[in-house]
């Protein structure tokens, strides 16, 4: 085979592959809007179409609980809303998730809190996102953090084994006080007392079973694209 068309077929082969990963010509790309949560995307595009809109993989969406959160009261198999308080938009102008949509999870593994300050995970399955329409959208999506579960992090954690130690060295105090203006010494059974307490509130907090999660209304999760996403066209 002639040389320059050997040359020619590799090179329309190579560029038919680069067309059939990308999937799209420029003039149908545009660009989703960050936020300061998504600034860092490793992807922002979208794929528009007249049949609807494509969110590629791996782009970010942040979205809201619906209500308060405590892992204490649910069980694997419940439903979990979260909602979109801002609208998602390409920078060109293109809507692709209205404001007050909804994104439903499936609760598909709780693990309790445990000893040693071991806090609660929560995992879950998102499954669709539900427009105010009542389109409903199936979707691919996990949390985008190095841990694929909702858990407490360390200030709470924190928080709990600090709450121990003053309880507790509260509690030694006024033992200590108590012995102490006993034999005539209160300040000294002052200082023992709270740092005897002090110490086995500490040893309580570290060791007591971890805390729950918990989530406010409104509060935020940062989730990314395991899937590319067909919307519908909104405008």
């Amino acid at each position: 085979m002639h040389k320059k068309v050997f040359g020619a077929i590799i090179l329309s082969s190579f560029l038919a592959l680069q067309v059939g990963a990308y999937d799209y010509y420029d003039n149908e790309v545009e660009h989703i809007q960050t936020t300061k949560e998504t600034k860092n995307t490793k992807v922002d595009l979208v794929k528009i179409t007249e049949c609807g809109n494509v969110i590629q993989k791996e782009n970010l969406l942040v979205v809201n609980f619906a209500q308060n959160f405590n892992s204490k009261y649910y069980k694997m198999g419940d439903y979990v809303q979260f909602n979109f308080d801002n609208e998602v938009r390409t920078k060109e102008g293109t809507l692709l998730i209205p404001c007050n949509s909804s994104l439903i999870a499936r609760v598909s593994c709780i693990e309790n809190p445990k000893w040693f300050s071991r806090n609660a995970k929560v995992f879950l399955e998102f499954t669709h996102i539900l427009l105010e329409d009542g389109t409903n959208i199936p979707v691919a999506l996990q949390l985008a953090s190095k841990k694929k579960y909702l858990q407490e992090g360390a200030k709470e954690t924190t928080g709990k084994i600090a709450a121990y130690t003053l309880s507790i060295g509260g509690i030694g105090s006024g033992l200590g006080a108590a012995i102490g203006v006993a034999a005539g010494q209160t300040i000294t059974g002052l200082i023992i007392g709270g740092s005897v307490g002090g110490g086995v509130g500490l040893l309580s907090g570290i060791v007591s079973p971890g805390l729950h999660y918990k989530a406010k209304q409104g509060e935020k999760v940062i989730l990314e694209l395991q899937n590319h996403l067909k919307v519908p066209n909104c405008q």
